[in-house]
């Protein structure tokens, strides 16, 4: 393997190089493009982040100290072993560490954060998360099915799905706050009484495992899983909608493409017959969800009101009554004028004579 992959996971710069090697060899053995690895810069960021946050303390608590220690271990992971196997049999013994049980746990969670993008575990000496999930046995491919399999269905009151579903609506009608989460069991989860909407962040993720599923010998979600995940990207942010489009240059121009996912802006658009809950099997209850938020939501501020459109009879109405009391204040306030003027000219000409 290759000697860029011994480098620490903290502490040095992940080089093309190392970047190359990773992404050949996390999911696969793969053979990504030269545009497969600038797409994937936003997952990087993403790895980087999660192994400060698991070796923060100088990984004293974590049995992985190189890339190529969380790749080994993901070689195992991919053999469906199950949790306790990993962890009695092949974590201490093929990274060459004391048989830390807490150690090889945090390696197992960090390995399997980086694999999937879910918040599996907590990073040693933190707080729980609020939505940490955990992987307690079997293997990996079973925590996933059981996470993102499929469960009982909610049932919506129409089974076409409007076109005025979009997130660009649930901000500007519905009033919520969008923030994207790298987590992806998060996706489309609604929090804070509703005022926010989660949204994974990680397009190109998403895209590259699609692109490489027929090449990959090693799947850990469940088929068709991450095609469902992208379609939602489309339906929720159409990109033959051009005030989705703005809206969204507008995030990326806010927080830099740095720290956005350019890919967001190609997710493409649903045809009618796409569009119908039918076709969502994993995210149809998160979808239902959203929508009846949107369908219960009642505009609060004058800006809410003019982007409502959902009844047209209704917003048609409310603005020409409103017109109507712009004019009629404003021919009120000429009126009050013009009999002011005429006591000040009665009184003017009382006065001169």
């Amino acid at each position: 393997m290759s000697s860029s992959l011994d480098t620490k996971l903290v502490g040095t710069i992940i080089g093309a190089e190392t970047r190359r090697d990773l992404i050949c060899q996390l999911w696969g053995p793969l053979t990504p493009t030269e545009g497969d690895l600038r797409s994937m810069q936003p997952y990087i960021q993403y790895y980087s982040t999660q192994c400060r946050q698991f070796l923060l303390d100088g990984g004293i608590h974590v049995s992985a100290s190189t890339h190529n220690d969380i790749v080994h271990l993901a070689s195992i992971f991919h053999q469906k072993r199950a949790r306790g196997d990993i962890l009695q049999g092949h974590v201490a013994s093929s990274l060459g560490k004391a048989p830390d049980a807490e150690a090889a746990n945090c390696a197992i969670n960090l390995c399997a954060r980086l694999l999937l993008m879910v918040a599996i575990g907590d990073p040693p000496n933190s707080l729980p998360g609020p939505n940490t999930i955990h992987w307690e046995d079997g293997s990996l491919s079973d925590f996933t099915e059981g996470c993102f399999g499929v469960q009982h269905q909610l049932s919506p009151e129409n089974a076409q799905i409007s076109k005025t579903m979009t997130m660009l609506n649930l901000q500007k009608i519905g009033g919520m706050e969008i923030e994207w989460t790298p987590n992806l069991a998060d996706h489309l989860r609604l929090v804070d009484d509703d005022r926010r909407v989660l949204v994974f962040s990680c397009v190109s993720f998403l895209k590259f495992h699609t692109k490489h599923a027929a090449s990959s010998i090693r799947p850990l979600f469940p088929s068709g899983f991450l095609e469902e995940t992208l379609r939602t990207f489309s339906l929720l942010f159409p990109q033959n909608d051009a005030a989705s489009q703005r809206w969204l240059g507008a995030q990326i121009k806010g927080r830099g493409r740095d720290l956005f996912d350019p890919a967001l802006l190609h997710c493409g658009s649903l045809w009618t017959r796409e569009r119908r809950y039918e076709n969502f099997k994993y995210w149809n209850n998160r979808l239902v969800i959203l929508k009846q938020a949107l369908d219960d939501a009642r505009p609060q501020t004058m800006t809410q009101w003019w982007h409502d459109q959902r009844n047209g009879v209704q917003w048609y109405t409310f603005w020409v009554a409103i017109l109507v009391f712009i004019v009629t204040i404003f021919f009120g306030i000429i009126q009050s004028l013009e009999g002011a003027l005429q006591v000040w000219l009665s009184w003017k000409s009382m006065d001169e004579s």
